[in-house]
């Protein structure tokens, strides 16, 4: 996953999923909906903190919306 790119899909992609399975979850009383919003944010929690890096300095890059890398200055597409 050296491309921020698809780094970033699976970030939204998995957000929105723990969204809707709270909502979802919200209006029923399902407790498999439950630990599936606690796999999806498992999902996300990883593919941040390993993989939303600079490409240049391999540094954390911090926020989701960046057009810079704080450390380095590297611009990211």
């Amino acid at each position: 996953m050296k491309d921020l790119k698809n780094v970033k899909f699976i970030l939204s992609s998995t957000f929105i999923m723990i969204v809707a399975t709270l909502v979802i979850g919200s209006f029923t009383n399902n407790q498999l909906l439950t630990y599936l919003m606690l796999a999806f944010f498992a999902i996300f929690a990883v593919v941040y903190f390993c993989f939303w890096r600079c490409p240049n300095c391999k540094k954390h890059l911090g926020k989701m919306i960046v057009h810079r890398c704080k450390h380095c200055g590297h611009e990211i597409d």
